[in-house]
């Protein structure tokens, strides 16, 4: 048999190149625009959130709104009512009713304590929203001599709000209370040093993940120095990782309703990944062992697929949901979203649904910035599936036609 290279031998050899320089695909995800600053929307904020129905939830510097992809709600902008004009927002969390959870400070009020005196109480609230009705759920204020802060809330599908809250310039007891409320009934998560884990919490306490079965997923620091994950109910608390283990620090937490918490940590030994833990065992997603150099925030459904930002050791950033950067890709830097090229992204840690869409934001290089929803094109609560690049398929031609030339020259 004699092997002529002509025509179809370059053929191959031209494909083969596409083969090697083309990018493997993670398992199909179109793209959904949510809202970019094209229209009335000035600036983004990166943390948009997503409920089991696909509608994203984000914060503006006009307000908080929801949208589908076709339609856009108005959450909140200026005002809650004439009685609570509000000066700002935080982050936002929204469930499957499209009921929005978030905390904003208020204007201030003057009382009088006198004919010419008077003291001036600052206020900030804890709402939910669903563009139609809104509803305080919180309030807390100061006078100016102490100040309160108020770390992001979380909703779950029965309306229920969790949240912490520090008063600074206080009594120590007064200091980092969690708790879950309605608006009617509060339950007490975690205050001060109680509920304890043999007297080891410290003060702070940050980054709440509510299920719904009313367990409470937080970061909180520990008395003797350092951090840990802990989950609470209001009767009992259980540590998911700590400082005193394999982890030099830990970072925010997102839990299930499996009640498994996804987050992310610093190793005692070096480097950082994204883990899993339900207070019994604790799975590594991904680690920098690999071509990943960082990890930021980390979403987990309850499927158990974890979703997360993550840089890499060549350069860019990227949301993947596990430890191999082509197949479990959803979208990084570089890549191309509606007609342009991505050039950073942000992703918060409930970017990720039950049906495995995504909510990210992203910026482009033609100045674009948005919200946009990453779909899953595949099987619900099961990770992507390969599907290969246009030049892989050409690669596979090519070797047919080259197997069909060569058979036909014996």
């Amino acid at each position: 048999m004699k092997l002529h290279l002509s025509l179809p031998a370059a053929l191959m050899g031209l494909c083969l190149s596409l083969v090697v320089t083309g990018e493997a695909q993670a398992a199909s995800f179109t793209f959904t625009k949510i809202a970019d600053n094209s229209g009335s929307f000035s600036s983004f904020f990166e943390a948009p959130v997503i409920n089991n129905q696909g509608t994203v939830a984000f914060r503006t510097s006009e307000g908080i709104f929801t949208g589908n992809g076709e339609t856009i709600t108005t959450i909140s902008n200026t005002t809650v009512s004439s009685q609570s004009a509000i000066r700002a927002f935080s982050d936002i969390s929204i469930n499957d009713e499209g009921s929005v959870a978030f905390n904003a400070d208020l204007e201030p009020i003057f009382i009088m304590t006198g004919p010419e005196s008077g003291i001036q109480i600052f206020r900030k609230g804890i709402f939910t929203s669903n563009g139609t009705t809104t509803n305080i759920i919180r309030e807390l204020a100061t006078d100016g001599r102490t100040r309160v802060t108020i770390d992001s809330p979380s909703i779950n599908n029965q309306g229920t709000v969790a949240f912490s809250y520090s008063f600074l310039g206080t009594s120590e007891s007064d200091d980092s209370t969690v708790v879950t409320t309605n608006g009617t009934t509060t339950t007490t998560i975690a205050r001060g040093k109680a509920p304890n884990v043999d007297d080891t919490l410290g003060l702070s306490v940050e980054s709440n993940s509510l299920n719904d079965q009313g367990i409470v997923a937080f970061r909180r620091g520990l008395s003797g120095g350092g951090s840990g994950i802990f989950t609470g109910n209001g009767t009992t608390t259980t540590t998911i990782a700590d400082t005193n283990g394999i982890f030099s620090n830990v970072g925010a937490a997102s839990i299930n309703n499996e009640g498994t918490v996804a987050f992310n940590a610093d190793l005692d030994a070096g480097g950082e990944g994204i883990f899993t833990g339900n207070g019994t065992t604790t799975n590594t997603i991904a680690d920098t062992s690999g071509i990943f150099s960082n990890f930021g925030a980390a979403s987990i459904n309850d499927a158990g697929i974890v979703a997360f930002l993550a840089g890499l050791d060549a350069g860019g950033t990227g949301i993947f949901t596990g430890s191999n950067p082509l197949t479990d890709k959803v979208i990084s830097t570089g890549d191309t979203l509606f007609g342009s090229t991505v050039t950073s992204l942000g992703f918060f840690r409930e970017g990720l649904n039950n049906p495995g869409q995504v909510a990210f934001f992203a910026s482009l290089a033609d100045g674009t910035t948005g919200i946009f929803r990453a779909d899953h094109q595949g099987v619900p609560g099961q990770p992507p599936k390969d599907v290969p690049e246009p030049a892989s398929m050409l690669g596979l031609l090519a070797f047919g036609t080259f197997g069909a030339f060569v058979k036909r020259r014996k």
